[in-house]
């Protein structure tokens, strides 16, 4: 026996079994998946229900899927925005009700390690509000969109409570939010004004509105060397896209688009996603359309897809 070929053979299998996916599909269609987040010291993905009030973790290598808390554990509710804190061993996940008239919306915040609910931080100021999306700073603080009162609340780090950050009709309808690698400027993704960058120092917006469609209808958005990257699901002309936003050197403005996937019977109705190294992972099929959100029934039929995760390499 050539004990070489064999060898090589066997490396050849570990390294196909040590390779990620490029498609996941979820085993509950009508999970309505919203916000999607990723481990790397549990090297998996978490995600947000908005249909079953739940939080499901994804093997990231296998894909195999389990629950991280079941539905309506601890008073969740309708799951949507998703961040992990690495350093602190912390999962933040938001839920509420968006079509629900004076109901909670609330930030809930898990030990990722046992799973337990460690805070719920629910905003009650007066009027209607919704948390919709989250990003957090070097120093751990969380910065929250809120899409109702068209402002950004702000839990500081260890704080009890949320404080208001900002409001503003420039942030009309905020949606997804992110941040600078040097912690200065938020990139807040208003549905009508388009993406408005925002000195946190001075709370100025520093861009003009979007009168283009560049960076209208953003749901997810990320920032990545120096860049943004966005689903863009609210610009009916053009059509379900991923894109990134090139923005200028000051990393204010936008300065041009280029499109990554656009509309495709596996990329429609998406909303948000992830980085994870050089690749973003895409809830490309969200079937969000078919889950009556004052009801909470979702439709039954044959012909409806599997929600999928789509990676695509980014550079």
């Amino acid at each position: 026996m050539n004990y070489r070929i064999v060898i090589i053979f066997i490396l050849l299998i570990l390294g196909c079994n040590s390779r990620t996916l490029t498609e996941y599909v979820l085993n509950e269609k009508d999970l309505v998946p919203e916000g999607i987040d990723y481990s790397k010291k549990k090297d998996a993905f978490y995600l947000t229900s908005v249909a079953k009030s739940k939080i499901v973790e994804v093997d990231r290598k296998s894909g195999k899927q389990k629950d991280f808390i079941r539905e309506q554990e601890f008073g969740y509710t309708p799951g949507v925005g998703i961040y992990v804190d690495e350093r602190r061993n912390l999962l933040h996940a938001i839920g509420g009700y968006y079509r629900y008239k004076d109901s909670l919306s609330s930030l809930f915040t898990f030990d990722i390690n046992t799973k337990k609910l460690l805070k719920r931080y629910d905003v009650t100021d007066k009027g209607e509000h919704f948390l919709n999306d989250l990003i957090q700073d070097a120093k751990g603080n969380l910065y929250l969109t809120d899409s109702k009162d068209s402002s950004i609340y702000l839990l500081k780090y260890e704080a009890d409570s949320l404080e208001l950050f900002y409001r503003s009709s420039k942030i009309e309808f905020p949606n997804g939010i992110a941040i600078s690698d040097d912690n200065t400027k938020l990139y807040i993704a208003s549905f009508s004004k388009g993406v408005r960058t925002l000195d946190i120092s001075t709370k100025r917006i520093l861009n003009k509105p979007d009168t283009l469609g560049i960076s209208q209808g953003i749901d997810g958005l990320e920032f990545y060397k120096g860049h943004l990257y966005a689903i863009q699901n609210g610009v009916r002309a053009n059509t379900f896209n991923f894109r990134k936003l090139i923005l200028d050197p000051t990393q204010e403005k936008i300065t041009n688009v280029k499109i990554i996937a656009s509309h495709t019977p596996k990329l429609d109705v998406p909303l948000t996603f992830c980085l994870v190294e050089n690749e973003a992972v895409v809830i490309a099929n969200s079937n969000l359309q078919y889950l009556n959100q004052e009801t909470f029934n979702f439709v039954e039929s044959d012909t409806i897809q599997k929600t999928r995760l789509l990676v695509y390499p980014i550079e």
